[in-house]
């Protein structure tokens, strides 16, 4: 299985939510899409409710084409990436849309998140910038336990990336529209080719190896990521390499030892015994800075609410704070009246209770209340006051003649 989150996150609604449901690309003909959870209909309208910049986090889990995804599977795989993308969060303060996608020949799961906290209002992102090291931990968890194809197997990665992997060719292609050569194109094909000859030598065996011969080939190395290279040609022409033989922890597939069958499952449970514990810590450690962040406003509101006595049972009293239905036996002693449950309390004729200090400590109750609430109005007060400048200062100004 592999995460991946796109680059869009701009604009309205229609357009990521369409791309999903739409049944009227090509192939979906025979492989519709189908809407696992979620409403593409609330996800659209709450992206365009969002008067900020960046409106939607969408991407898509994919698995190898020889991988087999029950239904079961795919719930278990939602709940466990919902508990990481909204850890602390309840279920009415957030929202996400899964679709399933079968027609490019291999399973994927399609999300699309708004980037809006629903109770109060603020930008949510479930996948902000450094996000691989946390659902990492995910994707490690489900492969090692499921045996699915793993990205990060040395066994797997590919020494060429295919050139559908670059996103504009791809979508040119499926458009039927050729993109010609370029001389940079070229170039790149140049390197390339020189370094699967040193490969095939068996003068390159490592990162370190290929940045020397990229040295004295006369390319001066500009950068070296976690899977990519960046060079200077000798024209000024800057050329990136990235993945297959330009990934940090690259190794020819000659070098990598076969593992036997039982020694590749007890290295599958032990990676399942430490990420599981692991996947833990990450949501907890996430749970703890959306709490902070985004507490439910709608929930304190509630245990905030003013309570209001309730009224008691109406009784009827003389004048003098006794019971007009009581009256008195022949001793001439007050007695119990059958209708309110009072009793004569020494120091208290009539019954009467002595609220004084209850109705003290009420009344000051409510009065710290209303306090709170008054503050909370006066921040929700000054929050519409800085959007509503924000807007003003961002909106284009009319040149005065």
């Amino acid at each position: 299985m592999l995460m991946k989150v796109f680059p869009h996150g701009m604009g309205e609604g229609d357009k990521p939510t369409r791309y999903l449901v739409r049944q009227d690309y090509t192939g979906r003909e025979t492989h519709p899409p189908q809407v696992l959870r979620g409403d593409d209909t609330m996800t659209r309208a709450l992206i365009d409710s969002i008067d900020r910049r960046w409106k939607f986090t969408s991407g898509a889990l994919s698995w190898h084409p020889d991988d087999k995804v029950s239904p079961e599977k795919e719930e278990e795989v939602m709940d466990a990436f919902e508990r990481v993308a909204f850890a602390g969060l309840e279920p009415d303060q957030r929202n996400i849309l899964w679709v399933r996608h079968t027609h490019a020949g291999h399973h994927e799961l399609h999300f699309v998140i708004p980037r809006l906290e629903l109770s109060g209002g603020k930008d949510f992102n479930a996948c902000p910038p450094g996000w691989h090291k946390d659902f990492d931990v995910f994707r490690d968890l489900f492969n090692w336990r499921e045996g699915w194809a793993r990205p990060d197997d040395p066994a797997r990665v590919r020494e060429d990336l295919p050139k559908k992997a670059d996103l504009f060719k791809a979508r040119m292609a499926r458009w039927g529209k050729e993109i010609k050569e370029s001389d940079r194109d070229r170039a790149k094909e140049t390197v390339h080719a020189y370094l699967k000859a040193k490969i095939a030598q068996g003068l390159v065996r490592n990162r370190a190896d290929i940045l020397s011969a990229l040295k004295e080939a006369g390319y001066a190395v500009n950068r070296a990521g976690k899977d990519y290279i960046s060079v200077k040609a000798g024209n000024g022409d800057k050329l990136r390499f990235k993945g297959g033989i330009y990934r940090e922890e690259w190794t020819p597939k000659a070098v990598i030892e076969e593992e036997t069958e039982e020694e590749r499952r007890e290295t599958a449970r032990k990676q399942v015994a430490r990420l599981e514990p692991e996947l833990e810590r990450v949501i907890a450690k996430r749970a703890n800075c959306n709490h902070k962040r985004y507490p439910a406003k709608w929930a304190t509101e509630a245990e905030n609410a003013l309570t209001l006595p309730q009224p008691k049972k109406e009784m009827n009293h003389d004048r003098n704070g006794k019971d007009a239905q009581s009256g008195f036996d022949p001793a001439g002693t007050e007695r119990r009246c059958a209708t309110d449950g009072l009793q004569p309390e020494a120091g208290n004729p009539g019954g009467k209770p002595d609220a004084s200090a209850n109705g003290t400590a009420r009344f000051e109750e409510i009065v710290q209340r209303c306090e709170r609430s008054v503050r909370e109005l006066a921040d929700l007060v000054g929050e519409i006051e800085k959007r509503r400048v924000e807007r003003e200062a961002t909106a284009p100004r009319m040149r005065m003649r």
